[in-house]
């Protein structure tokens, strides 16, 4: 382990991943098709000394996380890597990477009839170590054919699905998303239901088409993971979506968290009316219930946290599951403003009623801190008095 990181760590690097014995001329291969957070610090080394390979390449790159997706695809042009995680200035796991059987959503069949394009894409490989040229990619909906070169050059040009992972990184997405569908709205004052005059607001209801749904999924599911492989999120059992916009995000986190992460849950959401039909032991107020075991642990996910109140009392609804724990809530948004009612967040209400944490995507200050190159000096002056007037951070 130590001569491991005298080799790894010439440039210490207190989180990320180092990709090591990479087939010569493949590692800015490698690094394109990772696509790594422009602000990250990374090093590709090319033609290093290698007592197993002769020669070999390598990528390292500072406060990312890999997807299992990337995985495969990392084993699919070099089956020799190996991939180590570094935490806290050290390595933490070496893993060789496993001769892929499929990779998911980062090729899209060239049949124009077919379906299987964008993230649901998926295609079944048939792997030659011997000679990487003569390996093949299927199509598992209509047996299109890639061969190795033409697959190879059609993943560079579009591995969008399978990005590193940053929080940075989570961050922006949601930001541009957010930006792009209208969801994020600035330049311009806005009435609250509050009353007060923001200068800015959020709908999270504007992402409601499938680009936006299939993001949101990565976001989601890319932001938990993240959390867990630090272990500021305990492992959990089910995914909770309190009705009715949380509905959506706990199914679509769910599908993202064993798309990209190979991490299998099961969710529950909760009726605004109780079932009073059929078997309504099962699911009489929260769909779902017939697979759960007292004592198992619930994350909570919803888009934003408007009044603590409300939430709180959507919650409550899982006492109806008997002997359970809620480990935490992840949301997209908080606006971290102070309630008329407590004088405090919502976020620190649900925090101080439920005792778990929450954990937002985007906060405020955040938001503010990415567009604020884009506000006018009276427009940043409107966000500043803003959260001076009604917020639990101050602005600058």
């Amino acid at each position: 382990m130590e001569r491991l990181e005298q080799k790894l760590l010439v440039q210490k690097i207190e989180r990320g991943v180092v990709i090591d014995h990479i087939a010569p001329c493949k590692g800015f291969l490698i690094y394109s098709i990772l696509n790594p957070d422009p602000g990250s610090t990374a090093v590709i080394a090319k033609n290093v000394p290698s007592t197993k390979l002769g020669r070999k390449d390598l990528v390292k790159i500072e406060g990312e996380y890999i997807t299992s997706s990337l995985v495969n695809v990392i084993a699919l042009i070099s089956p020799t890597a190996t991939i180590n995680i570094i935490a806290d200035w050290s390595v933490k796991s070496k893993e060789r990477v496993n001769p892929p059987r499929e990779v998911v959503g980062v090729i899209d069949c060239r049949n124009p009839l077919c379906s299987s394009k964008g993230p649901n894409s998926r295609f079944y490989v048939n792997l030659n170590t011997e000679n990487l040229e003569l390996t093949t990619l299927k199509c598992g909906s209509c047996g299109y054919v890639y061969y190795y070169e033409d697959a190879v050059k059609e993943i560079s040009q579009r591995a969008s699905s399978g990005i590193l992972v940053s929080r940075t990184r989570v961050q922006r997405e949601l930001l541009d998303l957010l930006v792009k569908k209208g969801g994020l709205r600035y330049h311009q004052k806005f009435r609250l239901k509050s009353g007060r005059v923001s200068p800015y607001f959020i709908n999270m209801g504007a992402l409601n088409d499938g680009e936006s749904l299939s993001k949101l999924r990565w976001i989601f599911a890319s932001y938990i993971a993240l959390l867990l492989k630090e272990n500021i999120l305990e492992d959990f059992d089910f995914v909770f979506g309190p009705a009715y916009k949380g509905i959506n995000l706990a199914s679509l986190v769910c599908e993202g968290l064993k798309e990209y992460y190979g991490i299998n849950k099961r969710f529950l959401y909760d009726r605004k009316e109780v079932k009073e039909y059929g078997d309504v032991r099962m699911d009489g107020s929260i769909v779902g219930s017939e697979y759960f075991q007292p004592g198992q642990k619930i994350l909570i996910v919803d888009d934003t946290v408007t009044t603590g109140r409300t939430k709180v009392a959507s919650i409550k609804k899982l006492d109806s599951l008997g002997s359970h724990r809620v480990v935490a809530v992840v949301v997209a948004v908080d606006r971290q403003e102070t309630s008329e009612e407590e004088g405090i967040s919502a976020v620190e209400y649900l925090e101080k009623t439920l005792g778990v944490r929450v954990h937002p995507i985007l906060t405020a200050s955040s938001i503010y801190e990415m567009i604020k190159s884009g506000l006018s000096q009276e427009e940043q002056e409107e966000w500043v008095r803003y959260y001076r007037d009604y917020g639990v951070v101050k602005l600058s």
